[in-house]
């Protein structure tokens, strides 16, 4: 068995809205430690890099079998302090604590998000994928993602069971959780299932991710205007 660990940093690019006249850029890992002044210029060591060469697999995920994709969000305050951790999508217990053990060592690394050129506090996440290869297509999270979305689209669309569609879905979104797809079904189980506060959840995660079409859509959703028509053609 073969273990792997392969990590994305969140990648927020400068834009700048010229009508309101707001431009803003994200907060920066600097992957070194010196006074906020000191790293303005780069070349810098992406925090993709950092978290390879410092995240250990834990042991006792392992031998349970645990793999997926570990998101975990912070803030970098406006003078690149880091804090606020929030686990986005958990992969186990060991997983999200080793996540975030790495991610606390890279306190003072950080150059704040700017507002208009004034530092000010930001999200910023990162997403850490473990897989045990050496397993077949067990190690395969695309293609067990599929799966699951196959399968709790049966539970949900031609058998009636949003909770055990639920359970499906859940599965493959510890696998590839910024996948909007299991994320949009995932939803409609949710809210089938009595869980509209899960539903909408799950619909505003796709809208952080670059939306489906329209935010408005995505709105609608939560308001559940056009849902029952959603449902139907799914269901056909």
């Amino acid at each position: 068995m073969i273990i792997s660990i392969i990590t994305f940093g969140q990648e927020k690019k400068q834009f700048k809205d010229e009508i309101k006249g707001v431009n803003v850029s994200p907060p920066r890992f600097a992957g070194v430690e010196k006074p906020i002044s000191d790293l303005q210029k780069g070349p810098f060591e992406s925090i993709s890099d950092y978290m390879v060469r410092n995240v250990q697999y834990p042991q006792k995920a392992v031998e349970s079998f645990d793999q997926g994709t570990a998101i975990v969000q912070f803030t970098v305050s406006a003078t690149g302090e880091i804090s606020d951790f929030n686990v986005i999508n958990s992969v186990s217990k060991e997983i999200d604590e080793e996540v975030i053990r790495v991610l606390k060592t890279t306190e003072g690394k950080w150059i704040p998000g700017v507002n208009n050129e004034t530092p000010v506090a930001m999200e910023n996440e990162v997403s850490v994928a473990f897989k045990l290869t050496g397993l077949n297509n067990y190690n395969d999270f695309d293609y067990l993602g599929r799966k699951y979305f196959t399968k709790g689209g049966e539970m949900l669309c031609l058998k009636g069971n949003p909770q055990k569609a639920i359970k499906y879905y859940d599965k493959g979104i510890v696998l590839l959780p910024k996948d909007v797809s299991l994320l949009l079904m995932r939803g409609l189980a949710r809210y089938e299932a009595g869980n509209k506060e899960g539903a909408c959840q799950d619909w505003n995660r796709i809208k952080t991710l670059g939306g489906i079409g329209s935010d408005a859509y995505l709105d609608g959703f939560c308001k559940m205007e056009g849902y029952a028509e959603l449902i139907s053609i799914l269901k056909e």
